[in-house]
């Protein structure tokens, strides 16, 4: 079956090849962007971790430029085709001097804003952390990215909000950053209209990282009712209420909502599956880690050498000696390696 290709949105930007598609284009992950002007893709990308505020007077030894150089913005501006052409590379790292300077100048990094000349629309800070989360090394990206989308967010930009709440919850910081707590706040207001089913995706996530299962499962129900056609985070949004309904023992519900996902091309969604069936059916638990294996997950190659090894190492029905169920263990293997290497 063809895999379904992935919307073309700013969420594609941080999680790396979850979706089984062209090698170019990956998750919903985590941000969120308006579709008149979508980023495709992205490449591969550290897991985010959300900066600690640092003192007022070392925040010009955090947000600078100087292991940012301009050939940054234009490799990830190239690698992403269409996603970001309101300006050239060349304009969009002038906006990240200026703002860079706003900083130096006193400005709070969590609400800069800038008038006359210098100004900076909500929508380019909203691009500019996207390019920012995809700047692999400095940690002043991260601290780029964070603050970019927070000072959107103080001047009511939605997709900034949505963006970096839903960061501060995946990466467990939300809650714990009282520099973002506006952010938090303005957050929350979406929640509450029950009408915005990206915010109700986000607070269901942030329910089931609380444990409160039951609430996440009917705050990700809600989310799906009150969907529309510009429901981003609907995959993930079915991703986690199917992880909601596993840990709540509701395993045949479960199943049925993550086999969709598979069949959509999510590859968390084969994850979950290949964890949920190993001890029951080893044969399709194999067959869905081989496919996140095939699809950006490498390290899923490991847990098929660990199963092949289980299986030679106990007595089988199916045919297969020990000694084939060996052989097959030195291939997972080696596939694991190779795609390490890479």
């Amino acid at each position: 079956m063809a895999a379904r290709r992935c919307p073309r949105t700013c969420i594609l930007l941080l999680r790396p090849n979850l979706w089984k598609c062209a090698p170019y284009h990956s998750s919903l992950a985590y941000l969120y962007c308006v579709r008149s002007n979508p980023p495709p893709a992205l490449s591969q990308t550290r897991q985010y971790a959300v900066p600690r505020a640092p003192k007022a007077a070392a925040y010009s030894d955090v947000f600078t430029l100087a292991e940012i150089p301009r050939a940054s913005f234009e490799s990830v501006i190239s690698r992403n085709g269409d996603s970001f052409k309101r300006l050239s590379p060349e304009q969009y790292y002038d906006c990240a001097q200026r703002f860079t300077s706003a900083i130096k100048q006193g400005s709070s990094p969590w609400a800069v804003s800038l008038s006359g000349k210098d100004s900076i629309s909500a929508e380019v800070l909203h691009e500019l952390a996207c390019v920012m989360r995809q700047i692999q090394g400095p940690r002043s990206a991260d601290a780029f990215a964070t603050a970019m989308w927070a000072s959107a967010s103080e001047l009511g930009y939605r997709p900034s909000t949505l963006s970096l709440s839903r960061q501060l919850i995946r990466s467990g910081a939300y809650g714990r950053m009282p520099q973002l707590r506006k952010v938090e706040a303005r957050f929350k207001q979406l929640v509450s209209t029950g009408k915005d089913p990206d915010a109700l995706t986000a607070e269901g996530e942030l329910l089931f990282e609380q444990g409160r299962f039951d609430v996440a499962v009917a705050t990700l129900r809600r989310a799906l009712r009150a969907g529309s056609a510009s429901f981003e985070w609907k995959p993930y949004c079915e991703l986690c209420l199917g992880k909601a309904l596993l840990k709540l023992g509701r395993r045949k519900e479960a199943r049925t909502v993550l086999e969709a996902l598979s069949e959509a091309g999510l590859v968390e969604a084969d994850i979950e599956l290949s964890n949920m069936l190993r001890a029951s059916d080893r044969d399709k638990a194999e067959q869905h880690m081989y496919a996140a294996a095939c699809n950006g997950r490498p390290d899923m190659f490991s847990h098929l050498s660990e199963m092949a090894l289980e299986g030679a190492a106990s007595a089988t029905d199916d045919g297969r000696s020990s000694e084939d169920r060996r052989r097959w263990a030195m291939e997972w293997s080696r596939l694991a390696d190779a795609r390490t290497e890479r």
